[in-house]
């Protein structure tokens, strides 16, 4: 009965991660299971070694056959895609709420509000151009390594993030998914991780884009915690995007 029991946690906490971060349908729906949605972080490094897979294999296919500045867009095309643009949504919001000067009150209607202003077109445009160029970059030794250790190492940074820092609000998409996030969900996050990171990096290149993946989201996150007194749903999707990004340059730079 243990072993049902955890085989039945494990599937629906992963349904759960899988739903949130992608758009790629599953015969189970989470919903229908009372579990706590903040036991699912554990697994979101989890789902990002399947986008990851499913990334390096494309990305071999389109670099195969493909010049290389037509297959990076297409595979940014589909990296954004296979996510339903939720956590570009996500850094838009967070550049129009936390860039310009306002008071904390008037950022958070700002990042509630469905339109785009001036700080998120730049923010994303920007960080596009980033992730584009460095796609092409990359040498094509380092491709698969790249494509799968990033959206590892940006999704535990969201796990992360959630059991270090706040909410800023007291409802919302972070507070339903980080009340029940512990260190627990971060150790076991942690693990599949390091050890997606070992098996395509080694421990030493390994090491070092931990240290600047956990960087790049503790920097985001102490810019929302100053600026909006913690961090929202959409603080998390910037800090995945960012971090994707800084993954990616910094493979282009010491590889």
């Amino acid at each position: 009965m243990k072993i049902k029991s955890y085989v039945i946690n494990f599937i629906t906490n992963f349904a759960l991660a899988w739903q949130l971060l992608t758009v790629i349908p599953l015969p189970l729906n989470p919903k229908e299971i009372n579990n706590l949605p903040g036991r699912s972080t554990a697994y979101y490094p989890l789902v990002g070694l399947i986008l990851g897979g499913l990334l390096a294999g494309s990305g071999q296919l389109l670099f195969a056959f493909l010049p290389g500045g037509l297959a990076a867009a297409l595979l940014l095309t589909l990296w954004a895609g296979l996510t339903g643009l939720l956590h570009l949504d996500g850094l838009m919001d967070s550049c129009d709420g936390l860039l310009p000067p306002r008071d904390p009150a008037r950022r958070l209607e700002i990042m509630q509000d469905s339109h785009v202003g001036a700080f998120g077109v730049v923010g994303v445009i920007l960080l596009l151009l980033l992730k584009f160029n460095a796609l092409a970059a990359v040498p094509a030794v380092d491709r698969v390594s790249a494509l799968v250790v990033g959206p590892v190492l940006a999704r535990w940074a969201m796990t992360w993030v959630m059991a270090r820092y706040p909410p800023a609000r007291r409802e919302g998409l972070a507070v339903y998914f980080g009340k029940d996030v512990g260190w627990g969900q971060v150790g076991g996050a942690s693990v599949v991780a390091a050890g997606v990171g070992f098996l395509f990096m080694g421990w030493a290149a390994a090491l070092l884009l931990f240290g600047l993946t956990w960087l790049t989201a503790t920097l985001v996150a102490r810019l929302a915690l100053a600026r909006i007194g913690g961090l929202t749903g959409d603080v998390y999707g910037a800090i995945c995007e960012v971090s994707e990004a800084v993954v990616l340059i910094s493979v282009v730079l010491f590889s």
